[in-house]
């Protein structure tokens, strides 16, 4: 027992030491932490088998819950609230353009490339549908976008986890019962934005008024954390989008100014979300997220060569379907000069591995095609978005120069 726990305490330090490794060098050479830790969870998983990635698998809805709550967070406290706000539409057109392309082209891939049946590729598409808002805020906040780009980045990946959710969940209900009901699927997406939203932003508010009591007081960070997962796990057993209730929560925290100013609440000048919150609550997140990506490298693998090559292809066939929406999304926008860079960030995270489990629970056909690819578009992904926040920005830079 005792050796147990001394590995697993020898094993935790040296992931976060890599995080930290990964981190610095990111910061010097531009390659992303996240490969660097999904490459080591890969070696300590599939390739040398200290971790059995089925057995690991059964953790992910909690890992999952719990790096959303407090990544999203940590990216909600990050955002201006007036730039959010006019950046929202542009990010929902984004959203649903990118969703609705991937949906498309993934289906008609799996249907008629794998003759996979048309409920099921349109439950693929659903799946791979948008990008992680994890990995997505992971990358946003280190490399060089400006402002404008980052947030429209963070609130189309906050969307797209909604209607990848309520998606896939819709679309195995038509395959269980076979009954479709579409006004079903518009009422749910509807309620996970309204709850979602209006949760985050009431428990934001009343937790930013009763701070200015307990910041004083010893622990206040933690309990603000602890606020933050109760106003996921509220907003989730209501119905609504936890993911987007942390967010705004964030949101309001990080604009406690202007949010009391609104509200003519101006509190004499006083700040309750002090520096010290905000240094504990990004350590917090980046303690969450190394040990995230590292899950995702032990869960990462694929039984034959054939499921590798239909994750590749769906990925490479996202990528190109994104630029299209990009494209489009940036009309007579001044994000048209990052288009390229904002389209290489479509890695898939744990949301996707997640909801590929399903079928399985369902009971359906084809759910090992559904994991197993799942994790090879993860790892693609991923391998796109590296690629393309190292060699874009330096092609940008040589032209500028020439």
């Amino acid at each position: 027992m005792a050796d147990v726990v001394t590995s697993a305490l020898m094993i935790s330090a040296f992931v976060i030491i890599i995080g930290f490794v990964a981190d610095y060098l990111f910061k010097r050479t531009r390659v992303p932490d996240m490969l660097v830790l999904i490459f080591v969870g890969a070696l300590a998983g599939p390739i040398l088998g200290a971790f059995e990635p089925s057995a690991v698998m059964g953790f992910a809805p909690y890992i999952s819950a719990l790096a959303l709550v407090y990544i999203l967070f940590d990216g909600g406290m990050g955002l201006s609230i007036h730039k959010a706000l006019s950046h929202s539409p542009r990010a929902l057109v984004l959203a649903t353009l990118s969703f609705v392309f991937s949906i498309l082209t993934t289906t008609l891939i799996m249907v008629v490339a794998f003759g996979v049946p048309l409920l099921y590729g349109l439950l693929f598409g659903s799946i791979y549908g948008g990008s992680s808002s994890i990995v997505v805020i992971s990358l946003a906040s280190k490399i060089k976008l400006s402002e404008k780009a980052s947030t429209t980045l963070i609130l189309e990946s906050a969307i797209t986890d909604i209607l990848c959710i309520v998606v896939s969940l819709a679309i195995i209900g038509f395959i269980v019962t076979g009954q479709t009901n579409y006004a079903s699927v518009a009422v749910g997406i509807g309620g996970k934005f309204l709850i979602g939203a209006g949760i985050g932003v009431f428990v934001g508010l009343i937790w930013l008024l009763m701070m200015r009591r307990v910041t004083s007081l010893p622990f206040s960070y933690i309990l603000t954390l602890a606020v933050v997962l109760f106003a996921y796990a509220f907003s989730e057993s209501l119905g609504g989008s936890g993911a987007l209730s942390s967010l705004l929560f964030g949101l309001v925290l990080g604009n406690e100014q202007q949010i009391l100013n609104f509200f003519k609440l101006s509190g004499n000048g006083e700040v309750a979300v002090s520096e010290g919150l905000r240094r504990f609550e990004s350590e917090i997140a980046f303690l969450i997220r190394t040990f995230f990506f590292v899950f995702l490298g032990i869960i990462a693998s694929t039984s034959s060569i054939t499921l590798l090559f239909v994750g590749i292809v769906l990925s490479l066939t996202l990528f190109v379907v994104r630029y299209g929406a990009v494209w489009l999304a940036t009309i007579k926008s001044e994000l048209r000069a990052e288009s390229k860079l904002i389209t290489s960030i479509l890695t898939r995270g744990l949301a996707a591995a997640v909801l590929s489990t399903l079928p399985a629970q369902y009971g359906l056909e084809h759910s090992d095609l559904f994991v197993n690819t799942a994790v090879v578009v993860i790892v693609t992904t991923a391998i796109i978005a590296t690629v393309g926040v190292i060699v874009i920005p330096r092609r940008q830079k040589n032209q500028m120069q020439t």
